[in-house]
């Protein structure tokens, strides 16, 4: 009976100590949790990474003006928004990512801190296209639809946006 209880013991403390290992992974996130989340857009949509060093930096409001106005256009190329914030809240299709994950964006990308940035990335999660200005969305769009995936997205687009 000794040895049975031993066993059921060893059990219990082996799978409790299983999961406070996941708990911890999981709060504590993988060193590539950015990384992570642009790949969840991998093969669905192309991000455009807007890097900013505040929220009301001009470039970025203009940009994101530009954006608004032509949001069907947006949408129906599969695009998703990144805004990455050197001071403020960053967010990925309008989800917010933590300062780190920001961090880790603007180190991949080698954006500096007070730097302005927009960055396309495709399907397959390549860089396309960077500009350091206010972008102008009609080269980004050129640029979009002269890709060969895209050119069967247009075939197959029945949106009417």
């Amino acid at each position: 009976m000794t040895k049975v209880r031993y066993r059921m013991n060893r059990r219990i403390r082996l799978s409790a100590l299983a999961l406070v290992v996941l708990a911890t992974i999981a709060a504590l996130g993988s060193p590539s949790a950015a990384a992570a989340e642009l790949s969840d857009y991998r093969w669905t949509h192309r991000p455009l990474l807007l890097f900013a060093p505040t929220d009301d930096d001009p470039r970025l409001v203009e940009t994101l003006s530009r954006i608004d106005a032509s949001q069907c256009a947006f949408l129906e190329r599969d695009m998703v928004l990144g805004i990455v914030l050197a001071d403020g809240q960053s967010t990925l299709a309008d989800q917010s990512i933590s300062v780190d994950q920001a961090q880790r964006l603007s180190e991949r990308y080698a954006i500096g801190g007070n730097a302005f940035a927009a960055l396309l990335i495709g399907k397959d999660g390549g860089e396309k296209l960077r500009v350091d200005e206010v972008p102008n969305l009609s080269t980004i769009y050129a640029v979009i639809d002269g890709m060969p995936m895209r050119s069967g997205e247009m075939r197959a687009d029945s949106s009417g946006c």
